[in-house]
């Protein structure tokens, strides 16, 4: 039974347990970043405390907040999306409506039936990490990848052991600043801010949400369609299709970039990260080109279907609906008689 009760994880000098540290700190350091992604963590791991908890303490603290600045709800939201859980603010655009139903998360959470594959891990079960100490070399790198024995196609990145806190290398949380806007007719969508700029090759932004198995991700994509809600924020994690990335109620900004299977200007890249689980890897955002200020990101979703599966619906590329290709854009421009 996973349901252990708050004491089970013992107390702090301030006879505080870890759930109970992680709000104390949402409410009285609105300097800290806030410590969502812990609080979501230990929820997942078996704390006897609910979603409601964690959603009551953040806005409460971002009521705080908009007193602190004299802001209005609005106008804090717009100001940055992940409400100071990004070292970068995701602006939100003042045509946007954004619902806050979601978690903004900057790292993916464990859901329970994978924290105990980490479990597994720790017991010898799954192969560790390779550790290293110092700064991360290429070497090491190249020594991390062939230990694990990775696909060519991965790339290794430092992970939790490298003692360097300004490592080129580390790739979590947002890059660049983004700005989530209200596209023509295909919902919310991702672009660069104004003033910013990415260059071929950049890494953007990681994939982010929550890690359940593929057997969960398809029970929970049923229940979505059951309950007449469109679009689906699951992901493959790993190659085989046996483990998936929700961004459903966990999410950071790369949940909000749109598909174009032909004119896409990012793709997702797997790298071996901090996790001891090496099937766990990151799921990165790389740009294929240079993406200039406001314009939409994007990235092929059809790559990121099991067993090449395609989506239903009118690309005859990629069967995906709301693409952005010129092909698809043309179909749907005919479809509605607009001229071209």
């Amino acid at each position: 039974d996973w349901n252990f009760p708050s004491i089970a994880w013992g107390r702090d000098s301030s006879q505080l347990t870890p759930f109970e540290k992680g709000i104390d700190i949402c409410l009285k350091d609105m300097n800290a970043k806030p410590p969502t992604e812990i609080l979501l963590l230990l929820r997942n791991r078996g704390v006897d405390k609910g979603l409601e908890d964690i959603r009551l303490a953040l806005e409460k603290r971002h009521k705080m907040i908009q007193v602190m600045n004299s802001m209005t709800q609005s106008e804090l939201l717009h100001s940055d999306a992940s409400m100071g859980v990004e070292s970068v603010p995701v602006r939100v655009s003042e045509s946007a409506s954004l619902k806050t139903s979601f978690f903004y998360v900057s790292r993916s959470i464990e859901s329970r039936e994978t924290a105990i594959r980490w479990f597994d891990c720790r017991s010898g079960k799954k192969k560790c990490l390779s550790s290293f100490q110092g700064n991360c070399t290429k070497e090491k790198l190249k020594k991390l990848h062939r230990d694990q024995s990775l696909p060519s196609s991965w790339r290794a990145y430092c992970n939790y052991l490298c003692s360097s806190k300004a490592c080129s290398c580390h790739i979590e949380g947002l890059r660049f600043g983004l700005e989530i806007f209200e596209t023509n007719g295909r919902g919310l969508g991702l672009r660069t801010a104004k003033g910013v700029s990415i260059k071929k090759g950049d890494i953007i932004c990681n994939y982010e949400g929550e890690i359940v198995s593929a057997l969960e991700a398809k029970r929970r994509d049923e229940e979505h369609a059951k309950a007449g809600e469109m679009g689906s924020y699951t992901i493959n994690l790993d190659e085989k299709g046996d483990v998936c990335i929700d961004a459903t109620l966990m999410r950071s900004a790369s949940a909000f970039i749109n598909h174009s299977c032909a004119e896409s200007n990012t793709y997702l890249f797997r790298a071996l990260g901090h996790h001891l689980d090496e099937t766990f890897p990151f799921l990165v955002f790389r740009a294929k080109q240079d993406i200039g200020e406001l314009q939409e990101l994007t990235f092929n979703y059809v790559k990121g279907m099991p067993d090449g599966q395609k989506p239903i619906g009118l690309c005859s590329e990629c069967n995906r609906e709301h693409c952005l290709c010129r092909q698809c854009t043309e179909i749907e421009h005919k479809k509605h008689g607009v001229m071209v």
